[in-house]
């Protein structure tokens, strides 16, 4: 499932290169709900979106590093498992309990050390499973401000949990004369 233009370009390149080594794939769009219904369902084999993966907030949603939510796009069954405590979806194998386990511990810890040190267990077990392949990072985007607007950041960070420019504190704007 994709929504935007350069994603649909990129997976027909990437549909090249895979026939090369012997992965055959299509492309498929679709409406973005009955996308969704045929995730819930466990109907689709693979997915296209865009991620965060690498940002600041990995942390606070971890879907492209172990399935823990329905935002997850792969293995829907095991995050339904996750979130409803065992008593739904389908038990996921060791390698993914672990990492819900060391999510759970991560969530219940307050010393930093500790957190970062259970987070990257939990990125360890993502390498080496393999659950996702990123394909592109951004390089960056831009805004345009006018010369006399005034405390805006150089730089603002954009991404789900990050809802751009909120953080920034807009309201501390402002137009100089």
């Amino acid at each position: 499932m994709t929504n935007e233009p350069n994603q649909i370009s990129a997976m027909d390149l990437v549909t090249g290169y895979w026939r090369e080594v012997g992965v055959e794939m299509q492309v498929k769009t679709e409406d973005r709900t009955l996308f969704y219904d045929r995730k819930a369902a466990n109907l689709h084999d693979a997915s296209v979106w865009t991620g965060d993966g690498g940002l600041f907030d990995a942390d606070l949603d971890p879907r492209w590093y172990f399935p823990y939510s329905g935002e997850s796009n792969y293995a829907p069954l095991w995050s339904t498992w996750y979130t409803s405590g065992g008593a739904e979806g389908e038990k996921p194998p060791a390698a993914a309990i672990e990492q819900m386990k060391l999510y759970d511990q991560f969530r219940a810890t307050v010393d930093k050390a500790e957190a970062r040190g259970l987070f990257n267990q939990i990125l360890q077990i993502a390498i080496e499973q393999f659950w996702v392949i990123g394909l592109v990072s951004v390089d960056g985007t831009y805004g345009t401000v006018r010369r006399n607007f005034r405390n805006v950041p150089r730089k603002i960070p954009a991404a789900w949990l990050y809802p751009t420019p909120g953080p920034t504190r807009p309201e501390q704007y402002f137009v100089a004369d």
